[in-house]
């Protein structure tokens, strides 16, 4: 069906007009599925572009099993702003993004030829349904993609990324935070991590950790600095694969302190990996007081 009403005028996966609506209903009854019809949850984030002249980049994103919500920038002139929305947000978090972050975000756009960018022809049942909007140097796309990876559909899928980091840098509120970590699964972005340069310092690793993450998670503990303090922060924490316990428990053993604040999975696990319960806190206060005493 989307080959079929590709070439219409405005098309987009999720931007059909009524008329065209009918016309792919009929289609799908005439070949022998049932169109039920559902009004869609007023709460989804929807992309509006800004007035001219401004320049616009943002996707709506629609996971399999998680919320839906929308990210976008808005560039006037030398003023740029983030802009983050979830079905869970009351309202969107507006963030200003700072000049020189703003112009290595256009710089990066650019590069990826945004407007030569049409609908990804991979579609699938599960993983995530991105729908692009822009409009860059003056002119406006729409297009779709499903699960770009570094395999398919490889500008789609930096453009999401780049829209992604720069939210994951600047969000502030507790919601956005949430639903930002709740994709990153579904955008092969990485280990789900952010470093926080605190005092203490804390790593904040969240989602889930499998065997393939082995590498990335070696070349995070290796970074650490032996000899500072560190609170590990896995309230956020969704589980991993046992073959990845032996790299936990050696970290633990590092000359600097170390300081777990956990939720429930990850104490299970992490005592299962063999660090002890008087190294894991639910209370950040007295995971910190914890940190402070402990012998460097």
């Amino acid at each position: 069906m989307r080959d079929q009403y590709r070439g219409l005028p405005g098309w987009t996966g999720r931007r059909l007009s009524h008329p065209e609506m009918l016309e792919l209903s009929a289609a799908a009854e005439a070949c022998g599925f049932k169109v039920i019809v559902e009004e869609e949850d007023k709460h989804v984030p929807r992309l509006h572009l800004p007035p001219h002249p401004a320049t616009f980049h943002g996707v709506e994103l629609s996971p399999s099993f998680f919320e839906k919500g929308a990210l976008a920038t808005i560039f006037r002139e030398a003023h740029g702003t983030l802009v983050i929305a979830s079905e869970s947000l009351p309202l969107p978090e507006c963030v200003p993004i700072p000049q020189e972050r703003g112009r290595q975000f256009l710089d990066e756009v650019a590069s990826l030829d945004p407007l030569g960018m049409t609908d990804s022809d991979v579609i699938g049942m599960d993983g995530i349904s991105l729908y692009f909007r822009l409009r860059h140097s003056g002119e406006e796309r729409g297009f779709v993609a499903w699960s770009p990876g570094t395999h398919h559909a490889p500008r789609h899928h930096a453009l999401v990324l780049a829209l992604f980091r720069l939210a994951t840098e600047l969000a502030r509120e507790a919601g956005s935070i949430t639903f930002l970590e709740g994709i990153h699964g579904y955008l092969d972005a990485g280990l789900p991590v952010k470093v926080f340069e605190e005092t203490p310092r804390r790593v904040r690793l969240f989602g889930r950790l499998s065997s393939l993450s082995s590498e990335a998670l070696d070349s995070l503990f290796a970074a650490t600095p032996p000899e500072t303090p560190l609170l590990m922060d896995l309230t956020g924490f969704e589980g991993m694969g046992t073959l990845l316990y032996p790299r936990f428990a050696r970290f633990h053993q590092r000359p600097g302190g170390t300081v777990w604040w956990v939720n429930r999975i990850a104490a299970r696990q992490l005592k299962e990996a063999g660090i002890p319960e008087a190294s894991l806190y639910t209370d950040l206060e007295l995971a910190k007081a914890a940190l402070a005493a402990s012998p460097t």
